[in-house]
């Protein structure tokens, strides 16, 4: 249990370390979980009136969820990431399992955790994207600049 304590009281850190902002990566991601909820509530009478909205939903709540999460939980390594991904796909298959089981008026749908899946890969993807850009930001920022190359003289 040391181990998981040390993990979560050096979050911080390593958010300020990779120049983030901790009141707002944590927000973001609080916000991404309470959105989750929606998906165990049960639907309105006339249900959702866009085709499709509800697939775009399930992939950009999962996407956000991914994202935010590892921005938290893995802003300088890359391990935590993997149990991130693992979490998610475990969310995914448990959110349509209750809603076939135990929510009036929804049921488990299969295209649903397609989707979810997908939300996840780009979730993932943006997290990777963006700690690239800020290694490629710092190290820009490390290197010294080489005096410019005098012109041979003729």
């Amino acid at each position: 249990m040391d181990g998981v304590a040390e993990f979560f009281r050096r979050i911080p850190v390593e958010i300020v370390r990779v120049g983030g902002s901790v009141p707002w990566r944590t927000g973001l991601l609080g916000l991404a979980l309470v959105l989750n909820i929606g998906f165990f509530l049960p639907l309105s009478p006339g249900g959702i009136g866009l085709p499709g909205l509800d697939k775009a939903v399930h992939l950009l709540l999962f996407a956000a969820t991914v994202f935010t999460a590892g921005r938290v939980l893995a802003p300088a390594r890359r391990f935590p990431i993997g149990w991130v991904v693992v979490a998610a796909l475990v969310h995914a298959l448990v959110v349509e399992l209750v809603q076939h089981i135990a929510i009036p008026g929804r049921s488990g749908d299969p295209v649903d955790v397609l989707f979810d899946v997908v939300g996840i890969a780009l979730g993932l993807g943006l997290w990777a994207g963006e700690r690239m850009l800020r290694r490629a930001a710092a190290e820009r920022e490390v290197e010294p600049s080489a005096p410019p190359l005098e012109q041979p003289q003729r």
